[in-house]
């Protein structure tokens, strides 16, 4: 291109408004990063903000080249199914590493043969019960009897 692009208003409009929402819900999911409080927590939220906020960004990006170039621009789809693969794909990996570094030290979590809820006497896990902010020895378990909640 070698000119000034002129989009028309109601494409100038649409691709900032498709453009500030993904913004706003990236942000919101970062958000969550800094608002809950243990690690399986705060996985939640920027994983699914930026899925959201990717969908959005890339359907202004979507108009905008569909726009300028005069043709469908289809290239951003590829994006939308790497990011659509890998983010479910990586935040299941980092929770099951974190599942192990738990148990290896010895934190209140659900094994793996007894999911929480089922038996007599079954332990109510939450999220909260696993303190992240603590530092700990993996290597080293804590004693029994002792609760996660626990202070030393």
């Amino acid at each position: 291109m070698t000119g000034e692009l002129v989009l028309p208003i109601w494409a100038d409009v649409l691709v900032s408004l498709l453009l500030v929402t993904g913004g706003l819900l990236t942000l919101v999911g970062c958000l969550g990063l800094w608002r809950f409080h243990s690690f399986y927590q705060r996985m939640h939220g920027p994983t699914l903000g930026a899925t959201m906020g990717m969908v959005f960004i890339l359907l202004a990006s979507m108009l905008y080249f569909t726009m300028a170039e005069e043709g469908p621009a289809l290239h951003e789809i590829l994006i939308a199914v790497f990011l659509t693969l890998t983010v479910p794909a990586t935040t299941l990996m980092l929770a099951r590493a974190a599942l192990y570094r738990h148990r290896r030290a010895g934190k209140a979590v659900p094994t793996r043969d007894e999911p929480p809820g089922i038996g007599p006497q079954a332990p109510r896990f939450t999220t909260d019960d696993i303190d992240d902010e603590r530092d700990y020895d993996a290597e080293k378990p804590q004693p029994p009897g002792r609760g996660p909640g626990d202070r030393p």
